[in-house]
């Protein structure tokens, strides 16, 4: 069993060394049983509020540095955890909620009853008394509690004991203790604690992809890596591979990796593997950031798995080394050239965002928002943006502190879907994915409710076949309320989306769930994408991605990573190979296409009919205006940490000055009331994913 898998989770150093002196340990080895101490600085949920924490480096690994499990612990939740040491190796470790593990640092190994009361933040476990959901409120019960032991001795990691506390590598507890709103990590020997994932300025991803962090990486290594860290690093890898990756599926080696381990994979797959491996765990710094982008030719899933080439990613005499060993190596065995896939991928989106800008100076209406573009023509309304995105701050304080209604995609779509419903002349609305990359389902879910009255997703976790449905509920009219007004809204509309080759994890999504629901797709097959993922860092600073052990899957249970046929597959290639999007994004084709699609619904299902709308639509004044902007997509290279920017930033949605979004309602923390497993995290390509949502409040967490 698999944590991750079964529960649905640059300042240098200040050095403090210890004059000469060294202290006796109980630790896993006597001869490991000297160590220096030290000082590391933790930064709490922000680069400003600091904490000093002592830190020791032993022996036998005197560049990785260990830290108290409590100290950590405090750090990452504001709460204490009860130790008692059982004086024989052992250590009985209860956390906040009650839950309790035994830690054996004689043998290496976690345990646990109840392994997701263990690991997770107490808040998320109990989420009924915690600001967790806004729009979207999962219903879902809890998993059964879970026993589970974690044997890091497996890795060569080991952790070690004093008469009251654990002390682990810092890197480790990070990566054991990581739930995706309260994520550590050790980068240029400081600890930083995040509570978003993908955030440009302070995430896991910004700092180990900044200038900063390169420059340092670079001085840090410039005479090579020690032997200790080496070592450490790739068995560190290699733990948290194991215990975290989803098998998507395309992984070429996919069978081997899941009937073995990351090490074994690496081990025995192919020459080229090996290679890999070496390269790895290389003392030559060059080396190893060549072996460390390569994964990418292998494990490539369109952005959910990625190593990103922070360390090549621009010129400099460090990159030239790098791409010296690049050279070196002859043609990699069964690898994937992720590159041209990716670009392949790119092409599409920018071709799309371009024949929908072409589209749009044919319409009658067109108003360009912050995040989205709405165009009409004829009976046809068309709601296009390249990101399933919201303000989730600004939700959390208008649902739980009496905040204003965020001006976001959420309220857009609202207020564009709404009015179309209320034209007589719009008999048609279409969900425009052709350069969308993903983002949050809570926004997928919010629009699936509406436009469909979807409450529920379908997901496997682990590698096994087995698939669960999530419950939720949604305020669609966002009034704080989840009653019969929210079952009562029905749209009289035509629902359809279009899809691209790069319409990835939500935009793949959203086209499965729609299909399941009787909704038309239109385009080229959608990109795929099908596991939630998560940021991490290795002990040396080294940002990667990671399907997680959580795959959507459409309502039979079939996994959708290879993406969604539509029903009509009309986007033309070229005798040069180009591909012409022109039918797709064209008023009169999308018109014909739904009275033929419907038409054909309507004569197959007698059963099928529309209502009327019981809600209040906004109005909004509509503009004539066209544009002339184009879409610009991520470097290859790091196409997995760069946000989508929004279709637009000149524009706004026109606020309702008539109260069609109310701003009150009876909602309140005692209400969002789900389980842990209900927490669902998935990133696509810079986007945040997860089901369930929760901004970080003082209350909970006591983190300012």
């Amino acid at each position: 069993m698999n944590i991750k898998k079964t529960i649905a989770g640059i300042s240098a150093l200040s050095w403090l060394i210890s004059s000469g002196a060294f202290t006796a340990m109980n630790a896993f080895a006597a001869d490991a049983a000297e160590y220096r101490t030290g000082q590391i600085t933790a930064h709490l949920y922000s680069e400003d509020n600091l904490r000093d924490i002592e830190c020791r480096y032993y022996n036998d690994m005197p560049n990785v540095p260990y830290i108290k499990l409590s100290d950590y612990y405090s750090c990452w939740t504001s709460q204490e955890l009860q130790i008692t040491n059982k004086n024989n190796g052992t250590y009985e470790v209860t956390v906040p909620i009650g839950a309790t593990g035994i830690i054996d640092v004689n043998k290496d190994t976690v345990s646990s009853d109840d392994i997701g009361g263990f690991c997770y933040p107490q808040y998320v476990i109990e989420s009924n008394t915690s600001n967790l959901y806004t729009y979207v409120k999962s219903i879902s019960k809890p998993n059964e509690k879970e026993s589970y032991t974690t044997d890091f001795s497996d890795y060569k990691i080991d952790l070690r004991g004093d008469d009251n506390d654990i002390w682990w590598p810092v890197a480790t507890l990070c990566d054991f203790y990581d739930f995706n709103l309260n994520q550590g990590a050790l980068i240029d020997d400081n600890l930083y604690f995040f509570n978003s994932i993908l955030d440009i300025k302070y995430s896991r991803t910004a700092i180990g992809n900044s200038a900063a962090h390169k420059e340092a990486f670079i001085e840090k290594y410039q005479n090579g890596r020690p032997k200790d860290m080496v070592e450490y690093n790739y068995n560190e890898l290699c733990f948290n591979f194991d215990r975290t990756y989803g098998f998507p599926g395309r992984f070429i080696y996919n069978d081997l990796l899941a009937e073995t381990n990351f090490d074994t994979m690496l081990s025995t797959a192919s020459d080229s593997t090996k290679k890999i491996k070496e390269l790895l765990l290389s003392e030559d710094a060059h080396e190893y950031c060549a072996g460390y982008e390569l994964l990418n030719n292998y494990f490539w899933d369109g952005g959910h798995t990625f190593f990103y080439g922070t360390m090549i990613s621009e010129e400099s005499d460090f990159t030239a080394k790098v791409a010296e060993v690049f050279a070196s190596i002859s043609g990699l065995k069964d690898a994937m050239n992720y590159r041209a896939i990716n670009a392949n991928s790119e092409y599409s989106g920018n071709s799309a965002y371009t024949a929908l800008i072409k589209m749009c100076e044919t319409a009658d209406t067109y108003e360009e928002f912050n995040n989205s573009i709405y165009a009409v023509k004829g009976d046809t309304a068309v709601f296009s943006f390249l990101m399933f995105n919201d303000e989730s701050d600004k939700w959390s304080s208008y649902y739980y502190e009496n905040g204003e209604m965020p001006q976001d995609l959420i309220t857009e779509f609202y207020n564009c879907v709404t009015k179309a419903n209320a034209d007589p002349a719009i008999k048609n609305f279409v969900i425009d994915l052709g350069a969308n990359f993903g983002g949050s389902a809570a926004v997928l879910e919010y629009m699936m409710g509406i436009i469909s009255d979807l409450d529920n997703i379908t997901i496997i976790l682990g590698n096994g076949d087995k698939s669960v449905t999530e419950q939720y509920l949604v305020d669609k009219n966002l009034d704080k309320s989840y009653d019969e007004k929210d079952k009562a809204m029905k749209l009289d509309l035509n629902f359809g989306i279009i899809t691209s080759n790069y319409s990835f994890s939500c935009a793949n999504l959203m086209p499965a769930l729609a299909k399941d629901a009787g909704i038309m797709l239109v385009g080229e097959k959608s990109g795929g994408g099908t596991c939630a993922t998560n940021r991490y860092v290795t002990p040396d600073g080294l940002v990667y991605a990671l399907s997680t052990g959580q795959k959507f899957v459409d309502k039979a249970g079939t996994p959708i990573d290879n993406g969604i046929q539509p029903d009509y597959d009309i986007v033309k290639i070229n005798d040069d190979g180009t591909k012409d999007y022109s039918e797709v994004y064209n008023f009169s084709m999308l018109s014909s296409l739904f009275s033929d699609f419907y038409g054909k619904k309507a004569e197959t299902d007698p059963s099928v009919t529309t209502t009327s709308t019981t809600t209040t639509t906004s109005t909004t004044t509509t503009t004539t205006t066209t544009s002339s902007s184009s879409t610009t997509t991520s470097e290859t290279t790091t196409v997995s940490s760069t946000s989508s920017s929004s279709a637009s930033t000149s524009g706004n949605t026109t606020t309702n000055a008539n109260g069609t979004l109310p701003k009150t309602g009876n909602n309140s923390a005692g209400t969002a009331a789900a389980a842990a497993c209900a927490a669902v995290i998935t990133i696509a390509g810079g986007a945040l994913i997860f089901i369930s949502r929760r901004t970080r409040n003082k209350e909970d967490n006591g983190i300012s």
